[in-house]
């Protein structure tokens, strides 16, 4: 009989653990999937607010962005680009000979930077060099004496001559080319250029480029326009002709005739490191002579170097910010 029970009560058992187990995974189950059945239901909420609500917010964003593109400029996007050339159009160096910026052989050429509308004043150097560069444009009594006294110091410099002079005087060419002294275009017609057209300002230049070609063969790349008188249209017809506009930093006033001591004190104390000196060889400069031994003579003492404007240029970078 207690054989019978035991087993009866450990089938008992065993079908109550059965049941027991079966239930709580039912229940189990039943409870996971009421947990995840509102976080489906969130889902959906929350994908149909995407839906719904999306192409609003980003419509929103989007007029955000262009508003504060108006509100707030863009300096990069306000400087002016430069004008770009197709490539198919476009010309390698190379195939530039130095020839094709002036018709004939210049004695140096100089690098050339666009969209710059200012002339160059002076050049950028550490050497204690500087240029005496002499405006010729009338009359012959002044030039053999320049060069008598250029000679016996030893200084080489850059005359800048008129077309009509060096037609007119191209013996007087040959002397100062023959001295080894440089030649730039002083233009044609005596006159301010900024008052004229493009077209008059390039007949200006070519007319003068033609003749002194003709009198000393080579013709430096650097322009020096009349009564120092430019614009941009000035700066940039010269630049399209090969030539590069040219003014001074220092000006002697030599032209005014004040003294000769005015001019010595005057050149002497304005005379820096890579400074260009303006002064004349033509004979409305009847001083030139006597002050221009002891204007060479100080600046040798203060330690410069007197050299062409080529050379010059080859100490540094030319410079365009008008120092005067």
């Amino acid at each position: 009989m207690l054989i019978v029970t035991r087993r009866r009560l450990l089938l008992a058992l065993a079908f109550v653990v059965c049941v027991a187990v079966g239930m709580g995974f039912v229940l189990g189950r039943r409870t996971e999937q009421g947990l995840k059945q509102p976080l489906a239901h969130e889902s959906e909420e929350a994908a149909g607010k995407t839906v719904t609500d999306e192409p609003h917010e980003a419509k929103r964003v989007a007029d955000d962005i262009d508003t504060k593109r108006v509100a707030t400029p863009d300096p990069l996007r306000d400087q002016r680009a430069p004008d770009l050339i197709p490539a198919d159009k476009a010309v390698p160096d190379e195939a530039v000979p130095d020839e094709a910026l002036i018709d004939e052989p210049v004695a140096e050429m100089i690098a050339i930077v666009p969209k710059v509308k200012m002339p160059i004043f002076y050049v950028e150097t550490k050497e204690p060099a500087v240029a005496l560069t002499f405006d010729i444009s009338w009359g012959q009594q002044q030039v053999l004496g320049v060069l008598q006294i250029l000679r016996e110091k030893n200084v080489k410099s850059t005359f800048f001559l008129s077309g009509p002079w060096a037609k007119r005087y191209p013996h007087l060419v040959q002397e100062i080319s023959g001295a080894g002294h440089e030649i730039g275009s002083h233009g044609d017609a005596h006159v301010d250029l900024s008052r004229y057209s493009r077209d008059e300002v390039a007949e200006n230049i070519s007319t003068a480029h033609q003749d002194l070609l003709d009198s000393a063969g080579r013709v430096a790349p650097y322009f020096r326009p009349p009564n120092g008188d430019y614009d941009d249209v000035v700066v940039d017809t010269a630049r399209s002709l090969g030539y590069e506009t040219v003014i001074w930093a220092v000006d002697s006033l030599d032209w005014k005739n004040p003294g000769v001591d005015f001019m010595v004190d005057r050149v002497l104390g304005r005379t820096f490191a890579g400074a260009i000196v303006l002064m004349h060889a033509s004979d409305s400069s009847q001083q030139i002579q006597d002050a221009l031994p002891l204007i060479i003579d100080g600046l040798r003492d203060k330690g410069f170097r007197l050299v062409s404007l080529s050379e010059l240029t080859r100490l540094g970078t030319p410079a365009r910010r008008d120092p005067r």
